[in-house]
């Protein structure tokens, strides 16, 4: 079996780094080669492991095991087996993550540098989950008057408008989400239910940059929506039941493999 490892410092509390090892689903799409992410029976993710000219793809059924200090997910795949080992140290300031990823099967000889470069990528997901997770608990709660003040002020058909808003917020969240269809309002309303703010600025885009939306949220409900796909732009500004619902079709038949980030306000107009 082919074992590679690697260390790193995460400025965030040991609470903050469980959280994001706790959740399996959302920590494995934000690994690198990751090509999809499946709950429907049980969690499984697609990987493709390039070297050279070759591609190493599999499907890795993934079951998740906690120990005192120590998170695995154990990913078994019909043609061979990889498995991450994250152990967690607090310091005084800090916590270390040792995280050790071992591989097993076709094309294992080759995949040394791979597989470090893949651990070092997901180092790196974690520190930075991590911290937005820590980031997000320190982010003030302005005063609702004051959230829906800059809410209302959000054009996405004038760019500067949009500038000024996150000119005037912070980044609560970051990560891959794989969304299912009619799931992207699942999703917001985790989100929201995560971050100390009822206001909040959502967008993604696909890796190939093809399709995108943004969301604008007051609590549960929908301000503006902007979504670009195939077939176009679509803008919408929420201000009747009719428009409302025009909002809640476009959310409906968003899917696919989105970078999320989401914005809370945090300053004066």
């Amino acid at each position: 079996m082919k074992r590679k490892q690697t260390e790193i410092e995460i400025n965030a509390s040991k609470e903050a780094v469980e959280e994001v090892l706790s959740d399996p689903a959302q920590f494995i799409t934000n690994w690198p080669y990751v090509v999809r992410v499946s709950r429907k029976k049980g969690l499984s993710a697609e990987i493709m492991l390039p070297r050279f000219v070759f591609k190493f793809r599999d499907t890795y059924s993934f079951e998740y095991h906690k120990d005192y200090n120590s998170h695995i997910y154990d990913g078994t795949g019909n043609k061979s087996m990889l498995v991450l080992v994250v152990t967690l140290n607090k310091t005084r300031r800090k916590v270390k993550a040792l995280l050790e990823l071992s591989y097993k099967g076709r094309g294992g000889l080759f995949l040394g540098k791979t597989l470090q470069d893949m651990v070092e990528g997901i180092a790196r997901t974690l520190k930075e989950l991590a911290e937005s997770v820590t980031s997000a608990a320190k982010v003030p709660e302005p005063t609702p008057s004051l959230r829906k003040e800059l809410a209302l002020k959000v054009d996405f058909s004038d760019p500067m408008s949009v500038a000024t808003f996150l000119s005037k917020s912070r980044m609560a969240h970051s990560g891959l989400h794989v969304i299912s269809p009619g799931e992207l309002a699942n999703l917001l309303g985790e989100l929201r239910s995560k971050l100390n703010s009822s206001v909040l600025y959502v967008s993604g885009i696909t890796q190939d940059g093809t399709s995108s939306f943004k969301v604008l949220l007051d609590g549960s409900q929908i301000l503006a929506i902007e979504y670009r796909g195939n077939e176009g732009v679509e803008v919408i500004k929420v201000t009747d039941e009719a428009s409302a619902k025009k909002a809640l079709n476009v959310i409906s038949k968003i899917s696919g493999a989105y970078m999320v980030n989401v914005w809370v306000p945090v300053g004066g107009v």
